[in-house]
């Protein structure tokens, strides 16, 4: 009867730890809970589009500069994006196509680069896209004027609509091979 009372009293000193980890952990959570609470939002975001920079697979999907810009990203500077003409008339196209075409790109790009769609979530890219534009609208419009291109303003609503179209695709391409490299690796 002895041990018979040693395996109970054990079994109660046992749930009893139990139960004060469980409130310890409770606690725990509800201090972070209230910690995650008291941060404040950033009110404005900042993004510095000029390349693509995936930080893990819920990352921004950043549209621009060639990978080998990577080290001087903090240099580039973008013109403030004003209400240009070519802002206005570019603006609602460049949306259109995005929500037209981008999510079909996006799986086009991934079955190319077996990338599964469970790992991606076509509306953030696109949006993520969707709200970089007019900054790149305002960089290739400046580029163009300080070039001194000489191309009317027609002409040139069209070439930066294109510039801008190859970049998506550049970048959703460069997205997909950093997503592909990550599964390869063992990555989730």
């Amino acid at each position: 009867m002895n041990s018979w009372n040693q395996y109970v009293y054990n079994l109660y000193q046992r749930i009893d730890e139990q139960d004060r980890t469980i409130r310890s952990l409770e606690t725990r959570i509800q201090q972070l809970e209230n910690n995650q609470q008291n941060q404040q939002t950033p009110e404005r975001i900042e993004y510095h589009f000029d390349q693509l920079k995936i930080e893990n697979l819920n990352g921004t999907l950043h549209i621009g500069a060639a990978p080998d810009d990577l080290n001087n990203i903090e240099d580039f500077s973008v013109p403030e994006a004003g209400n240009s003409t070519i802002k206005q008339q570019l603006l609602p196209d460049l949306n259109t196509y995005l929500n037209e075409h981008g999510k079909q790109l996006i799986r086009d790009l991934a079955a190319q680069h077996h990338v599964a769609m469970d790992h991606i979530d076509p509306n953030i890219l696109i949006e993520d896209m969707a709200k970089q534009l007019p900054e790149r609208i305002a960089h290739y419009e400046a580029e163009a004027r300080q070039n001194k291109q000489e191309l009317n303003e027609e002409q040139l609503t069209f070439h930066i609509g294109e510039q801008i179209k190859r970049e998506i695709y550049h970048s959703l391409n460069k997205y997909m091979e950093g997503t592909d490299q990550h599964n390869e690796y063992g990555g989730s």
